[in-house]
């Protein structure tokens, strides 16, 4: 039988501040705590698997995410009933502010939270339940049907309101959303969404196929970005049309393969807006903060370019058809980051009357380049100038003006080149 319930507390759900809200938080939290209590068990049985799974809510039944992680002792479960987030336990106290983020973010959808947990550091351990309400009510009793196996069962029942983010579709679309890149096996009602090699692991042409199922992109090519910043690994997936000024970038960011983050990041350079990149970063987010998110960009970013690089060297036409899509956006950019600069001014060709020119081409010219950022201008040289063999650089485009307006502050070998005035119209024959 079951012993009397401790005292009934109020008011601990809304004691610390909850994760954000939205109908896929509390699949990413539910999961990231049973992480959690697996990664501990790891560390007591390092030949510890590990497995999640979730059962959909059909009918009046719950949403149900169980983990064989290493459970909570009675003591535990005590202190997550009623600890404030100021005090310390620990180790266990870690393991506890997981599991509480995920217990908070379910009364995002649930008005009533159910867990159950049975110790894997104790023989013989109680298996104890956990029951909280909206109001902050919350009772702590031992199970009247107790775990076959140690672990945590955490136990929703949607509001009607928030039924259809639990529903077998729903949930699985959720699950494979956040989670389908992690190393643990995951399970939605029997099926098997997760364990086997993740996205960074598999062939390019693999890749692709993931971008296209789940991105709906149809990259023109998947590159591998290698970082030297420990933990980090990334893919970047070309994509296959013209990006425009100020479009907001797609990236995903994932920790350890549950999905962090989703569209600008601190981990992608601003200029990649030419790709979608998924990164990987091993560190824990939450208590693990082990190196600076510039430097990861600054690496990243040093990376890809390296990687362009050597595409242009062993596949130049598919090279040339990145640089036709995109060497508007990496001309947009140029001059904010060295390493993206030198790629620019020896690959990325310019407009002109003598043709498309790099930077490095136009730097061997002799003397100051001329260049017009005036539409009637430009139509007034363009032809007259082509000719007679006379060299403008087309600068009617934004984004060609500003980096040669730019080329003053760098550090490099540049052309000299200087804007087409009214009086150089006469020398070129073109005056009114």
């Amino acid at each position: 039988m079951p012993t009397p319930a401790a005292p009934a507390q109020r008011g601990t759900p809304s004691r610390r501040p909850g994760p954000a809200s939205g109908p896929r938080a509390h699949v990413r939290e539910l999961l990231g705590s049973a992480l959690v209590g697996i990664a501990a068990r790891r560390r007591v049985d390092p030949d510890h698997v590990g497995r999640i799974r979730v059962t959909s809510a059909t009918g009046g039944a719950p949403l149900v995410v169980r983990d064989d992680g290493v459970g909570f002792t009675a003591q535990e479960v005590r202190w997550l009933d009623a600890t404030p987030g100021s005090h310390d336990h620990g180790p266990v106290r870690e393991g506890l502010r997981r599991y509480e983020s995920a217990l908070l973010a379910a009364f995002h959808v649930a008005d009533v939270v159910e867990l159950r947990t049975r110790s894997a550091l104790v023989p013989m351990a109680p298996t104890m339940r956990w029951v909280g309400l909206a109001d902050g009510t919350v009772r702590v009793t031992l199970a009247e049907e107790p775990l076959e196996e140690p672990g945590t069962e955490i136990r929703l029942h949607p509001r009607a309101a928030t039924r259809s983010w639990c529903t077998p579709e729903t949930t699985l679309e959720h699950v494979l959303d956040v989670a389908d890149q992690l190393p643990v096996a995951v399970e939605v009602d029997g099926v098997e969404v997760s364990g086997r090699a993740t996205l960074w692991e598999r062939p390019a042409a693999e890749q692709a196929e993931w971008c296209r199922q789940r991105l709906g992109l149809d990259p023109l090519l998947v590159l591998p970005v290698p970082s030297s910043v420990a933990g980090v690994r990334a893919v970047a997936a070309v994509l296959p049309y013209r990006t425009q000024p100020g479009a907001r970038s797609a990236h995903r960011h994932y920790v350890r393969g549950m999905l962090a983050a989703e569209g600008t990041t601190e981990v992608v350079p601003g200029w990649v807006g030419f790709c979608h990149v998924v990164v990987d970063d091993a560190r824990d987010i939450l208590t693990d903060p082990a190196h600076d998110d510039a430097t990861v960009a600054e690496r990243l970013g040093r990376s890809l370019l390296a990687q362009l690089v050597l595409l242009g060297a062993e596949q130049p036409a598919l090279f040339r058809e990145v640089l036709a899509l995109h060497g508007d956006a990496l001309v947009r950019r140029a001059l904010e980051s060295r390493d993206l600069f030198d790629l620019v001014r020896s690959t990325v060709p310019l407009p002109t009357t003598l043709g498309d020119l790099t930077l490095d081409a136009l730097a061997g010219v002799a003397g100051v380049v001329p260049f017009t950022d005036d539409p009637s201008m430009w139509d007034a040289v363009r032809d007259s100038a082509a000719r007679d063999g006379v060299l403008v650089v087309d600068a009617t485009a934004t984004h060609v003006r500003t980096l040669l307006e730019g080329l003053d502050a760098v550090e490099v070998p540049v052309p000299r080149v200087a804007r087409l005035r009214e009086s150089d119209l006469v020398v070129l024959g073109v005056a009114s």
